[in-house]
């Protein structure tokens, strides 16, 4: 069956005209009507009913039954060719937090879409919870998650830690490359309300709970842009301080008494084949490399 013709006849049943299914194809009123005609006698029936000299149509009974038929024909056509584009470009889905997604996992991927656009990624980002029942249902190949959470049908493999780092506005006029809690005042703060890291617990300990930062918020972009815009100092990452040092021209200092050190973690789910085995080990290798490019990320030995 020619599917020229399908998609044909279901352009002149959603415009209810000939001449406006032509349009909308680029073809001629003509070659809508003969293609009509053929799909006609192939089933052996009429499917559209149109007045003489009338552009206008309607659909027969036999039309309405064979509606359905032809958009899972159209919609098989469109799997066709994405299975032919999938099987020249192999993809892989990743689950990730968003703190290292934008802030770290967005250099990787420019850089190896740059060297290999044949490996198709697609990054799925959410909090580490979410993440793990991703894992669980196969909506992604593998992932990155801060907490650990131990689970049976999942392997956990630290990946790599770096430094909690202080990043203030130069405005602040701290002086020195290592700067204490003590010498910071709270309300000046873009706190991180994070799990991860006690970084809650840490601010309780070195500030008074009654005293609220300039801003507390779970979302990386949101602070990011208004760390950009405000004076005030944050504790980060290293690699969202060395981020917001280049793009926001903010001071980027060690911790005296620091937050624990962020250990991020790749994880897979034991035992689920994936279609493309060879791309997810050449992201691994390329992810090693990265790793090992950057001074602040250490490579995590595993306990």
């Amino acid at each position: 069956m020619d599917l020229e013709s399908i998609e044909i006849f279901l352009a002149v049943v959603r415009t209810r005209n000939v001449s406006k299914a032509a349009k909308i194809l680029f073809i001629s009123q003509s070659t809508v009507s003969y293609r009509l005609r053929l799909l006609e006698e192939e089933l052996d029936c009429k499917l559209v009913e149109r007045g003489r000299g009338q552009n206008q149509t309607c659909l027969t009974k036999e039309g309405e039954m064979f509606f359905p038929i032809a958009e899972r024909l159209k919609n098989i056509r469109y799997d066709i060719e994405s299975f032919k584009d999938i099987s020249r470009h192999p993809s892989i889905s990743i689950g990730c937090v968003e703190s290292m997604a934008i802030y770290l996992l967005d250099e990787l991927n420019n850089q190896v879409a740059e060297r290999n656009n044949k490996v198709k990624m697609h990054f799925m980002i959410n909090n580490s919870e979410n993440i793990y029942e991703m894992l669980e249902n196969g909506q992604v190949d593998l992932a990155y998650v801060i907490e650990p959470i131990r689970q049976k049908n999942i392997s956990l493999t630290p990946l790599f830690t770096e430094q909690m780092v202080l990043v203030a506005s130069d405005a602040m006029k701290l002086e020195g490359s290592s700067i204490h809690p003590n010498q910071l005042d709270i309300r000046d703060a873009c706190q991180f309300d994070w799990k991860e890291q006690n970084l809650n617990t840490w601010f309780e300990h070195w500030f008074n709970p009654k005293e609220l930062p300039y801003l507390k918020t779970n979302s990386p972009p949101f602070a990011f842009s208004f760390m950009k815009s405000h004076v005030c100092w944050s504790v980060v990452p290293h690699s969202m301080g060395k981020r917001l040092e280049r793009e926001a021209g903010m001071k980027l200092y060690t911790i005296k008494e620091p937050p624990q050190e962020r250990i991020c973690y790749r994880a897979a789910s034991n035992g689920r084949h994936t279609l493309y085995p060879d791309a997810i080990k050449y992201w691994d290798r390329e992810m090693k490399r990265f790793i090992l490019s950057k001074p602040w990320l250490e490579t995590a030995k595993e306990k």
